[in-house]
């Protein structure tokens, strides 16, 4: 699959999509031929061929109905119900029905479609079902629009499965739905709610440039190779609640209202590069394998990675945070990176662990910022920062050196903290609020740099404080 996401493209995009639909209803009304749907059902049955283009189905497809005979579909009123199997209902036939109109309700549930399925650039009225079907082959909804109900719930897509450019008005349901080849939900419009939950894709999977209206249900899904979030925009809450990534994943320039990644699993790389988040944004207890990045993301509401695992590469550079930020417990491993990012809220690293080197410099905490014992095994940087509040290193555990040259920070606590060497001058310090031992640690790190005068100085402060 070869999806490329054309975002200047986007508004010519969905105003040709809209001037379809409407070329689409006004053929409809007008011109296109009416074809019973029981006629459809017959040629399923015995296996034919089943290609139209520009026509209106008239009344319901049904699966029940593959249990006749293809003389008792016709002659039997759809009215007259068959009696119910759970054994599928097996279709032998190719489907292609393009730029058509299916007037009543589908219901294709527990059908085994042995050969490809394509409704291409064709409205669906009424409900949808394909629950707990097979499609053996691939099956293309592509340009499709769902004025109801669509449920793909249960069913396996051996091939291909491509909803693209497509709009779902109603609840979009492909609960514990399983795609074993590619997934394409490219530009797709889902107006009503989305339940993703226990779904698996095994193969690549574009979600490239779709809206989801309503709230969206990831929550347990699986994906077992590429997938690709670029350029989505979630307009209300979303859950990836043990989600799944096992290869790479991409979020880039996604839009998100109130999202949970809690106990997320990313066994490979994955990027939110400059990715939105408009309200809360939770990754508590998720875990990072790979490279993680969030460079240039932008966090409007809360923000709370407690307790959340990086085990290699974590890159927070260039981020805005307008609320709370909470990274409690956290674990970061190789190397982690929060250069020239804005937090306008509190900041918290308790008991966090960074066991590589920490990169802060050039960031401006607006707020308290508070790193209360955590344990730094690595170099920490924080050359360039400024604190406008305070800066809480209580009991903090630094094991290689402090650089906080050029840094302004308008309160520190450092009381119970240690370090080998930290790079800090005293006039960059507006209050040392912090223990005599405090005093003493740091007066002997100023002795030891030969930094005569910020000795003096810091001795003249713990004077006057007595």
């Amino acid at each position: 699959m070869n999806v490329v996401h054309r975002t200047t493209g986007l508004a010519i995009i969905l105003a040709a999509m809209a001037l379809f639909m409407a070329a689409s209803e006004n053929a409809a009304a007008q011109s296109m031929q009416v074809v019973p749907a029981d006629v459809i059902m017959v040629k399923m049955k015995l296996g034919e061929s089943i290609a139209y283009d520009h026509i209106i189905v008239s009344g319901n497809l049904s699966s029940d109905r593959l249990a006749l005979s293809a003389k008792q579909i016709l002659r039997i009123p759809f009215e007259v119900k068959v009696q119910p199997s759970d054994s599928p209902r097996i279709a032998n036939s190719s489907i292609s029905i393009k730029n058509s109109w299916i007037d009543g309700d589908v219901d294709l549930s527990n059908a085994l479609f042995q050969r490809s399925v394509r409704f291409e650039n064709t409205i669906f009225a009424r409900n949808v079902s394909f629950k707990n079907c097979e499609f053996r082959q691939e099956a293309s909804f592509e340009g499709c629009r769902f004025d109801g109900a669509t449920d793909f719930s249960k069913s396996q897509f051996k091939g291909a499965a491509d909803l693209s450019w497509s709009q779902i008005r109603g609840p979009a349901i492909f609960t514990d739905t399983q795609f074993g080849d590619y997934a394409i939900f490219y530009l797709t419009d889902f107006l009503g709610k989305v339940s993703m939950s226990g779904a698996k894709f095994i193969g690549p999977t574009s979600f490239e440039g779709s809206r989801l209206l309503d709230n969206a249900d990831f929550n347990s899904t699986q994906f077992g190779s590429v997938v690709l979030f670029d350029g989505a925009q979630f307009f209300k809450g979303a859950g990836f609640l043990r989600a799944a990534f096992g290869d790479f994943a991409s979020f880039n320039q996604t839009l998100f209202e109130e999202i949970s990644f809690s106990e997320a699993r990313f066994s490979a790389p994955v990027f939110f590069v400059r990715t939105e988040f408009n309200r809360s944004a939770a990754f508590d207890s998720a875990s990072f394998a790979s490279t993680a990045s969030f460079n240039g993301a932008r966090f409007n509401g809360s923000a709370s990675f407690d307790k959340a695992v990086f085990n290699e590469v974590a890159e927070l550079n260039s981020c805005t945070y307008e609320g709370p930020v909470d990274f409690s417990g956290t674990q970061f491993g190789v190397e982690s990176s929060f250069n020239d990012s804005v937090y306008n809220g509190t900041v918290g690293f308790l008991g966090a662990a960074f066991l590589g080197f920490a990169d802060f410099s050039g960031s401006h905490f607006a707020e308290d910022a508070d790193f209360s014992g955590t344990n730094f095994e690595g170099p920490v940087d924080f050359s360039r920062s400024r604190f406008s509040r305070e800066a809480r290193l209580f009991g903090a555990q630094f094991r290689r050196n402090v650089y906080m040259e050029s840094c302004r920070i308008a309160c520190l606590n450092m009381t119970g903290a240690s370090y080998p060497w930290i790079f800090l001058h005293w006039e960059a310090i507006g209050d040392f609020d912090s223990d005599a031992s405090a005093y003493s640690c740091i007066l002997k790190n100023y002795e030891n740099l030969g930094w005569q005068q910020d000795a003096n100085d810091c001795s003249s402060d713990f004077e006057r404080r007595k």
